[in-house]
This record gives C-alpha cells, sequence and structure tokens, in this order.
C-alpha cells in the first residue's frame, strides 16, 4: 500500500520527466518546458515530497547535493528541504520522555516549553532548564524507525524495477544515494551516538575562539532523547551583512571544515542553515550532531593532494585526485578528465557569480559530455558532495561572487604541515606557509584593535554594537602588506622540531599496556628525523612505534609480534615513497602469492590526543582517545558475527574480506 501511495504522488512528475524528453513518453518530439514551467513543477515535486513523510524529506535532502542528478531549480527547491515536516503533538513529546526517564516530565525538567523551537525529520527540539541550566530537549519523533524501513524498503523496489528497464548511470547514482543513506540513517537514529559525536568533535575545538559546540548532559542522554546547552544566538541564514562580518564567518566555517575533514578525519556533514547560527559575541555556532561521518586516513591523504592541486591550479594533479576518489568510470579518456580538471580550475578563480560560472560549464562541450557519461559519485563521496553544496550555498546566500577554493586556499596553506601530518606524510613548514600564518595572526590581533575601538566607541553612542563588525579596508591592506613582509622573512623562522626525550618516549609508548607486557616491551620511535630505530629492545610480546615525536599531535601504536612482518614491509614500502593506498595494495598482492606472512590473528592498540595529554613529571596521560585493533585477515561479517557497521560501544570490522580485515574496539573496550 504504502509503495503505490508513493507511486500516486511521485509517478506524475516522474511521467511528466519523460515526457520532457518524448511527448508521447515512448515516442514523439520533446515537450517545450519554460523556465516558469520548470520552477513551477520543482516547488510542486518538493510540496509532494513534504507530504510524503520524514523518510523522503532526509532522503531529497540527501539528493540536494547531488549537482550530478539534479538540475536547477530542482536542486534549488530541494535544498528548501530543512525545517519543512509539522511538529509532533507534545503530548507524545511528554510520553516520549517520560519512558526515557520513568518519571514525568515535571520531575526531569524545572521548565519545559511545550511549543517546540525546531522541527526536523526525525525529530524536534524544546528548550527546558535542567539544574538552573538553560538546555534543549531533542526527542526522536514516535514510531521513526518503522516509517523509514518501510519507506526504505519502497524506494529500493521501486528504483530497482525501474533500473532493470532502463540501466543508465544516473539511476545507478540514485541507487548508490539510497543506500548510502540506509547505511547511515540508523547512527541517526540513536542519540546516544549523536551526544559522543557532540563531544569528540567538542573536544577537537576546545582551543578554537571562533567556534562553539554544544556541550552534552551526559547524565540525561538516552537513546530517543538529547539533552545539549540551549545555544541562543541567530541563524546563519537570517543575518543583516551590513552589521555582521559574513565573509569572515564563512572563512570561519570553511576553516572549520578543512579541519574535520582534512586532519580529525571526523565531520559534520549537515551544515544547512538551520544548523548553523551565530552567538551574540560573533561566534560561530554548530548544531546537530547526527549526521557525522568519519573518514580514513587514506581518503584524506587522496582529498589533501586533491585540494592541494587544486590551489596549485594543477589540472593534472586534480584529475588523479579525481580519479583516486573514484569520481570518474574507469575507461573515461585522461584528456578528457584534465580538460574537466582545468575548466573546473578556472571555474573555481574566475571574478564572476555563480550563475555566469555555471553558464560558464554547461556551455562547454567537455562539460556536456561528462553530465552523459564518465561522472559518478560513490556511494563514500556522497555526505562530502552534500557537506560542499551546503557550505557553497552558505557563500552565495550572501555573496554572489564567493568562491571556495579562494577562500579555503589561505586556510590550508596556514594549516598544511599539520594537514601532511595527520596523513602520515612527512612535512615542514614552507615559507608560504609561514608567511600566511604571520598574516593571519596579524589579521586576528587587527581585527581584535578594531572590534575592540568600535565595543568603547559604541559605548558612548548605543547600548549595544552589532557582533563581527566589517573589518575596514585599511586593516586589509595592513595585513597584506604585513604578510609580504612575512614572506620575505619567511626561511629565517624555520628551526627544527624540538624531540622528546627517550625516557618520555618509552613512558608513552608503554604506559598502557598490562604491567607484564610493559617492561618487556620493544620501543621504536625516530630519534633522528625520519629515521624509525629501536630505542629500546625487549624480550616481550609487543613492540611500540612512539610516532608523536614526527607529528603535532600525540600517536603511540603498540601491536603484538606477529604483526611484525606486516607493518615492517608497510614502513620499507614507505621508505621507498610508495603510499597509500598502493601501500595496502603490494602488501595485499605479496600475501596472497605467500611472500608476506600474515598471522591468523594479530592485536594492536594506539593512542591519538595532543602532545600535552602525556605528563612526562608524573607519567600519567590524559585525553588520548583509545583505539583496539584485532586483525583477522580474510574475515567477514558472517565468519566472525560482527557487525560491518560502526556500533556505538559494540565492536565492528573493517576492510571484511580482505587480508586487511580488523576489527575495531573503542574506549573503554581497548585492552
Amino acid at each position: 500500500m504504502r509503495t503505490l501511495q508513493i507511486i500516486l504522488a511521485l509517478g506524475p512528475y516522474v511521467a511528466s520527466f519523460f515526457r520532457d524528453r518524448r511527448r508521447w513518453l515512448w515516442w514523439g518530439r520533446p515537450v517545450s518546458r519554460s523556465p516558469q514551467y520548470h520552477a513551477r513543477r520543482a516547488r510542486g515535486l518538493v510540496a509532494s515530497i513534504t507530504a510524503l513523510g520524514p523518510t523522503f524529506v532526509k532522503l531529497a535532502q540527501v539528493f540536494a547535493s547531488r549537482a550530478d542528478l539534479i538540475p536547477e531549480p530542482y536542486l534549488g527547491e530541494l535544498g528548501t528541504l530543512v525545517d519543512a515536516v509539522p511538529p509532533f503533538p507534545v503530548e507524545e513529546v511528554e510520553r516520549i520522555v517520560a519512558e526515557a526517564y520513568g518519571r514525568p516530565v515535571g520531575q526531569v525538567f524545572e521548565t519545559f516549553n511545550r511549543v517546540p523551537v525546531a522541527a526536523a525529520s526525525l525529530g524536534q527540539v524544546h528548550r527546558a532548564t535542567h539544574h538552573g541550566r538553560d538546555v534543549a530537549v531533542k526527542i526522536l519523533r514516535p514510531g521513526i524507525e518503522r516509517i523509514i524501513e518501510r519507506d526504505l524498503a519502497s524506494a529500493r523496489r521501486i528504483l530497482g524495477w525501474v533500473n532493470d528497464r532502463w540501466n543508465h548511470s544516473h539511476v545507478r547514482g540514485l541507487l548508490a544515494v539510497v543506500e548510502e543513506f540506509s547505511a547511515r540513517i540508523h547512527e541517526e537514529l540513536d542519540f546516544r551516538l549523536e551526544a559522543e559525536f557532540a563531544e569528540e568533535i567538542g573536544r577537537n575545538f576546545a582551543g578554537n575562539r571562533n567556534v562553539i559546540i554544544p556541550g552534552v548532559v551526559h547524565e540525561l542522554t538516552r537513546q530517543r532523547v538529547l539533552v545539549l546547552d540551549f545555544m541562543d544566538g541567530a541563524r546563519i541564514d537570517k543575518l543583516d551583512p551590513a552589521t555582521v562580518n559574513v565573509k569572515f564567518l564563512v572563512q570561519t566555517l570553511v576553516e572549520v571544515y578543512v579541519q574535520m575533514m582534512l586532519v580529525d578525519g571526523l565531520f559534520h556533514a549537515d551544515p544547512h542553515p538551520g544548523n548553523l547560527m551565530v552567538a551574540p559575541d560573533g561566534r560561530l555556532v554548530l548544531l546537530d550532531f547526527g549526521m557525522v561521518v568519519r573518514v580514513e586516513q587514506a581518503t584524506r591523504g587522496v582529498l589533501t593532494r586533491t585540494v592541494l592541486a587544486a590551489i596549485r591550479r594543477d589540472p593534472k594533479g586534480v584529475a588523479d585526485g579525481f580519479h583516486g576518489l573514484g569520481l570518474i568510470v574507469p575507461g573515461t579518456d585522461d584528456d578528457t578528465v584534465q580538460r574537466l580538471a582545468q575548466l573546473l580550475i578556472v571555474n573555481a578563480f574566475s571574478k564572476t557569480t555563480t550563475k555566469e560560472r555555471i553558464d560558464a560549464l554547461l556551455a562547454d562541450r567537455v562539460m556536456k559530455t561528462l553530465y552523459d557519461f564518465p561522472i559518478q559519485l560513490p556511494r563514500d563521496m556522497v555526505y562530502f558532495a552534500r557537506t560542499a553544496a551546503l557550505i557553497e550555498g552558505v557563500g552565495t546566500r550572501y555573496d554572489p561572487y564567493f568562491q571556495a577554493i579562494p577562500i579555503a586556499s589561505p586556510v590550508v596553506m596556514r594549516m598544511r604541515t599539520r594537514i601532511l601530518r595527520s596523513v602520515g606524510e612527512a612535512a615542514r613548514p614552507t615559507p608560504e606557509e609561514l608567511a600566511t600564518v604571520a598574516g593571519y595572526a596579524l589579521g586576528t590581533v587587527a581585527r581584535w584593535v578594531v572590534d575592540s575601538f568600535d565595543s568603547v566607541k559604541s559605548n558612548f553612542t548605543s547600548p549595544r554594537s552589532p557582533p563581527m563588525r566589517r573589518r575596514p579596508p585599511a586593516v586589509s591592506t595592513v595585513v597584506t602588506v604585513f604578510a609580504l613582509l612575512s614572506l620575505a622573512a619567511a626561511p629565517r623562522f624555520a628551526s627544527a622540531q624540538a624531540l622528546p626525550t627517550v625516557e618520555q618516549q618509552i613512558a608513552a609508548a608503554t604506559l598502557p599496556l598490562p604491567k607484564d607486557l610493559l617492561d618487556g616491551a620493544t620501543v621504536m620511535g625516530y630519534k633522528t628525523k625520519d629515521k624509525l630505530e629501536v630505542i629500546r629492545p625487549g624480550t616481550g610480546g609487543m613492540i611500540c612505534l612512539a610516532l608523536y615525536v614526527t607529528r603535532p599531535d600525540f600517536h603511540v601504536a603498540c601491536y603484538h609480534k606477529s604483526l611484525e612482518a606486516f607493518m615492517a614491509r608497510g614502513r620499507e614500502l614507505t621508505a621507498a615513497g610508495v603510499k597509500d593506498p598502493q601501500r595496502d595494495s603490494v602488501r595485499f598482492r605479496e600475501i596472497r602469492s605467500g611472500k608476506l606472512k600474515m598471522p591468523t590473528v594479530g592485536a594492536l592498540y594506539s593512542l591519538t590526543g595532543k602532545k600535552e595529554d602525556y605528563d612526562a613529571a608524573t607519567n600519567k596521560l590524559s585525553g588520548a582517545r583509545p583505539l583496539g585493533v584485532v586483525y583477522i585477515p580474510n574475515s567477514t561479517p558472517e565468519s566472525t558475527g560482527i557487525s560491518a557497521q560502526a556500533i556505538p560501544g559494540q565492536p565492528w570490522i573493517m576492510f571484511p574480506g580482505t587480508p586487511k580485515a580488523h576489527i575495531m574496539v573503542i574506549g573503554s573496550m581497548t585492552p
């Protein structure tokens, strides 16, 4: 019945789209459609999607990022589906809260506003107070799990039927989006996982003065109820550009996402305007951590190289990045892909409006060819594309000339060494990087001076000045001059990195081990740059790598000696210049041929954090993130009984069916 309801709601639009190509669906000339008709049809389609309920609203939000599948004005209309779902009754809210805590709402919160401050596809938010603390209470919609399962089954059935009769890359793309949505949506239905994501992202940005991540009220966190600090401020789409430095705000947003995607490996994949606010003091506030994606180091490495190639305006490097990310259909002519990369680079740095850039691209013969055939978006890239599209939407809302690459370039260059080291590549600050850092620091000081002056002046003219005043042109000029001077003097600033003592390396590397393994562990590290050597030989079964010596963060890994051949071969390949993912491909081939021995089982644990997490004076470690790994080559979910999906508080299997298959164990479960 649900499938029939969906067909009746969306079928007329499907038929209408087919008539754009064939007047009588299977034959005849295309029907002429005016821009007004397309706009009207796009509005009607979005209204029908909204009426179908939360699942289709959520799916449409994902499709709203697919510029390779959805043209304008449909893409723009789908982008309006932020808070389009009506709220559910407050009686249901009170029932869910009472079930979660075993007592009525009035006994949990001192005050509870019965009118929601926001209603979205999966839940809604109410304002309340708890122990004098102003909080936001997020409640999952009743019966949402059953609705989503039913709707996904219908969506698969319909798209499968279409794909059987019209096997086209765009239909396969739609199926990929549905499958990725199906894999991720269950994470959003457990607010305990969202609380963990909010907490981890909050730690990653603890020292950033321009960003606020809401605090989690852990004692009130449940699967269907999440309680966070209530964030006061203005939604980003309600700002007045006359009183807010929107350019600085968007730069901050870009910087946040550069760090999340390229450094931290954990990013908030839903930066639509409803999830972004500006606090009264001008800081950017991130909300809603249900849609968070963890990015593997290999993918971050390819992304980093692609972004740096775009900044260098290197079409071959960008084309290689597209191949590495799986964006190009195998067999596509290399010249065509490089021509596409060249077009995109020129487009990215052109001084034109967004509409003018899109028109220029669509007028190009290569782009028309690519739309029909070689471009694809793999499942694991769906949320990257969605995030990029949403950030660009925020930028172009206030600036029609907004360009993501020129805005991101100084951010990436300022963080270049940190980014490269986070993906396992050796890097030293370049003169350009040092100059960018100097310019940024001077700009921050100058902005602080101007804002302080405005604040003092406003005390005599008005009770309160607007947050984030525009920076005067003179300040930008001063910053540019200082940046150029810094560039000229930059080589003088380069200095050797101070290395921790041997004792500190050994203490940090062995600290988490059980006592019987700790004393006998072999410790390896970098006593000199880029030369891994034995710091302390041991007789036990564990080998520890103190990798943080050459990194800006804290990273220690210990593994059982049975894995040494596998690990040592990886180091050999790294020294020979082989990068991920080719390094693993070489090892996998050697394992299958018998040249490289892989044990039937092996164990590893690692600790990652900041250098200051280890206190040499007390030999204590705090704040580092633990991770345990059990290697079982070629294992699968069927052979282990362990899910391939990350489940909060439970182990999960990665790379199933390959020689590198292993089980991930996080947090308190770590040995």
